[in-house]
């Protein structure tokens, strides 16, 4: 695994949804993490009733 910080998601029941790995590349480009972040809370919310 590569230095930096990870982010995890879960949803409210505490299951992993997503997990993105933030090293200095990811964060040099934040509206691409920040769209892929958007696509993994919005999945959550479309499959909860």
């Amino acid at each position: 695994m590569k230095q930096g910080y990870r982010l995890v998601l879960v949803d409210k029941d505490g299951v992993l949804v997503s997990e993105f790995q933030l090293t200095e590349s990811a964060l040099s480009q934040p509206e691409v993490f920040v769209g892929k972040l958007r696509e993994a809370i919005e999945s959550v919310e479309e499959e909860e009733p």
